[in-house]
């Protein structure tokens, strides 16, 4: 007559058994996997495309002053604004910056650039890209050109910056800087940042 050993009162399974125990616990952890809430996927928000309010093409404004005469005039092939943003993109914008005091040295200055923006409600204009900046010479002053890649306008401070190399041009004169400060009303002065080059060109003496 046999009897079973038992260790701590527990039977001593044969290795058919232990297998099947074993697939039986692999089936329930499987089952329990495929059984167990999926995690939650968050799901995208939908972003709205950035579209301008409104469009304006071939755009034209003109600002005056307390007497009504013309202080500055804005020209651009595209305006689109965005009200939310109180901004508005410019298409080849044109800039004419008029001087508020009459005299004869009160030639405007003229601005032309690749694209340019239109910040709070009008206080400040940035031209961008191949930006130039210039006014014709007279009896008493020469013509000057600025160019530059980035220009700060604040119109009713008459002033204007850019933290980008400037280059100046008077004739045959040439001065480039890494930045410029100008205050473009009369009596128009100017600051350039960095170290400045200047090219002076030689008077021109005319054969006796």
């Amino acid at each position: 007559m046999s009897a079973r050993i038992r260790v701590t009162g527990l039977p001593i399974w044969s290795a058919q058994q232990w297998i099947l125990g074993a697939f039986f616990v692999a089936s329930g952890l499987l089952g329990w996997w495929q059984l167990r809430p999926a995690p939650d996927v968050p799901v995208p928000e939908l972003v709205r495309a950035r579209l301008p309010d409104y469009v304006v093409a071939r755009f034209t404004a003109v600002e005056t002053d307390a007497t009504g005469k013309p202080s500055r005039r804005l020209i651009a092939e595209e305006l689109r604004q965005y009200v939310e943003e109180d901004l508005s993109e410019l298409d080849r914008p044109r800039m004419t910056l008029y001087q508020r005091e009459d005299g004869s040295d009160g030639e405007p200055w003229r601005a032309r650039a690749d694209t340019g923006l239109v910040l709070a409600g009008g206080e400040e204009v940035q031209l961008q890209g191949a930006v130039e900046l210039e006014r014709d010479g007279n009896a008493t002053r020469r013509a000057t050109r600025m160019e530059t890649e980035l220009l700060r306008i604040w119109p009713k401070r008459a002033f204007a910056g850019t933290d980008r190399p400037v280059l100046v041009i008077s004739e045959l004169d040439r001065l480039a800087a890494t930045g410029m400060r100008l205050w473009y009303d009369e009596p128009m002065r100017a600051q350039f940042d960095g170290r400045a080059h200047i090219f002076i060109a030689p008077e021109q003496t005319e054969d006796p």
